[in-house]
């Protein structure tokens, strides 16, 4: 029996290698601010999420419009309750590196350890509802952490100050917009590391995770193509 499958998909570079008509193949779960692309392309996710505190907080509305708007989402998984839709799952974090816990069903949505990045944790998600084999795109881990057009706030957070034509860290050039407000990606500490350890407690607990990024700095998962998981 075929495994139940989930792609997560990360917003590095390489997404704009995969061919999106594959992917309507699929159950997909789309992250943070690519929402701004889906109306265009024509294509949308089956989930969206956010799971870091300032991209919540700089995208609450459009995150309100998007959960509440005529679109085949069928679920939507924030750190804030935006929206009275039924669609919202609110996430309750467990602070990061606080906690060993395995998030293994919807019961741990109110009690969810953190695993570091969105990635990780739209995988963990993934795992709640049943899903047992996580197919990843877009997952480069190759971030610039600071670019030109981005300011750093008082709060040490950085801020989009000027319109970004292109980006480095993502898949289209307008991904990040004038007065979004983000964390420093902090590669090593919230993304390479938590990446391998979320891939040993994953192949501890029966879940298969493929790392089908075109282009990708991460070595600790099997690594395949979307059309190769497709057969």
């Amino acid at each position: 029996m075929n495994k139940k499958t989930l792609v997560v998909m990360g917003n590095g570079p390489s997404l704009k290698d995969i061919d999106f008509d594959l992917l309507r193949k699929f159950d997909c779960f789309g992250l943070n601010a690519a929402y701004r692309a889906y109306e265009r392309l024509n294509w949308w996710p089956k989930y969206h999420g956010c799971f870091d505190y300032v991209v919540t907080d700089s995208h609450a509305e459009n995150f309100k419009k998007l959960s509440e708007g005529d679109n085949p989402i069928e679920r939507f998984f924030y750190l804030q309750q935006v929206s009275n839709s039924p669609k919202v799952q609110k996430i309750t974090l467990i602070p990061f590196r606080s906690s060993d816990k395995w998030n293994k069903s919807e019961a741990d949505f109110s009690s969810f350890n953190d695993g570091g990045n969105s990635g990780i944790n739209a995988c963990q998600v993934g795992i709640c509802l049943g899903y047992e084999k996580i197919i990843l795109v877009g997952v480069d881990c190759n971030y610039v952490e600071h670019i030109q057009g981005v300011n750093i706030t008082k709060d040490s957070r950085l801020e989009v100050v000027d319109e970004l034509r292109e980006n480095p860290n993502y898949w289209f050039g307008d991904y990040q917009q004038k007065g979004d407000r983000f964390n420093v990606p902090q590669a090593e500490k919230f993304h390479f590391i938590p990446w391998g350890e979320f891939a040993q407690k994953a192949e501890t607990n029966g879940i298969e995770v493929i790392n089908c990024s075109t282009k990708t700095n991460l070595s600790c998962f099997r690594r395949s193509t979307i059309e190769k998981e497709m057969s």
